[in-house]
């Protein structure tokens, strides 16, 4: 079993320290982060997920206790860390909706997706990418509803809330993925130039994630609330792969490939959507940094142990 962390597991987490080393020896500059996040999330990844997704047969695959499994799990952490937040950290109601945020929220396009594909391969990648087909419109949704709730009333709201909604909906990995299981559907068959050249986008895409997770890393130091970032990642990485795994198991009852890829989803340390949201609204900015820094870390640990407890799937 160990053999499983050392060959799949372990030249993830070691090329998410080439990231950070490339960051402290100065090849990478911060100012080209930005320039590689833009390839990487604009161009590799979306290509990779619509090829994946293109070439498998989505209607075999597609199954809606997946999504019941995993976002009933995180909804249900979503509203554990909300009122904990407003009850014991005197959180006003958009704070509480960050902070929740903050909690359940999984890092999957730049971690689970290298993750699974590492160590489950393409059938583990196919249950990954229909649960993440909605992910941002749930969590992110949610969380921009309440935080617009407190500030505007009405139409405003409504308004607000739509237009969020639709900056969603353009971001490239969701068209990606609605082209892909369109085309999944339809039968679609690219020509061999075009599948080729996805094909290297495929296999750069994880690379380059894993590379931007290590570059995040650098320079970041705790600061903020620290509370409410500890309360955070213990909703995070503990609490939440409880509350999924437990509804995949005894209320979904999936197979045992799908509720391993859904606890090692939920299991994630919390993703850069967090920060972004925080800085769009001018809240809870610092705590929101310092989760993604203690969540991303504690993973290092606590996913190869996951990985270890699940084992290899046929």
């Amino acid at each position: 079993m160990l053999d499983l962390i050392f060959s799949k597991v372990g030249p993830v987490f070691l090329t998410i320290l080439c990231g950070y080393l490339l960051m402290r020896t100065r090849i990478l500059s911060r100012e080209g982060i930005p320039v590689l996040a833009r390839i990487a999330m604009n161009v590799f990844i979306p290509a990779m997920l619509f090829q994946t997704l293109s070439q498998s047969d989505i209607r075999a695959h597609f199954d809606l206790r997946l999504w019941g499994a995993y976002y009933g799990g995180a909804l249900l952490n979503y509203v554990l860390v909300y009122f904990t937040a407003r009850l014991t950290l005197g959180a006003k109601n958009d704070e509480a909706a960050i902070t929740a945020v903050g909690g359940v929220f999984s890092n999957v396009v730049l971690l689970g997706i290298p993750l699974i594909q590492a160590v489950y391969g393409e059938d583990g990648l196919v249950p990954l990418l229909i649960v993440l087909a909605i992910h941002p419109l749930t969590l992110l949704g949610l969380t921009i509803f309440l935080v617009e709730g407190s500030r505007s009333s009405g139409e405003t709201r409504l308004a607000t809330v739509a237009g969020s909604m639709v900056r969603v909906l353009k971001n490239p990995i969701i068209i990606a993925i609605i082209a892909g299981v369109a085309a999944s559907l339809v039968g679609l068959k690219l020509p061999e130039i075009a599948t080729n050249t996805l094909e290297r986008f495929r296999v750069a895409g994880p690379t380059v994630a894993l590379i931007l997770v290590g570059c995040g890393l650098y320079g970041q130091s705790v600061r903020g609330n620290l509370t409410a970032s500890l309360l955070c990642t213990c909703a995070k990485l503990f609490i939440q792969p409880v509350l999924v795994f437990s509804i995949a198991y005894f209320v979904f009852d999936l197979p045992p490939l799908w509720l391993t890829v859904v606890t090692i989803m939920a299991a994630l340390p919390a993703g850069a959507n967090v920060a972004i949201l925080a800085g769009n609204y001018q809240i809870c900015i610092d705590r929101s940094a310092t989760t993604i820094l203690i969540t991303t870390l504690i993973s290092v640990v606590t996913l190869p142990l996951l990985v270890l407890y699940a084992g290899a799937q046929p």
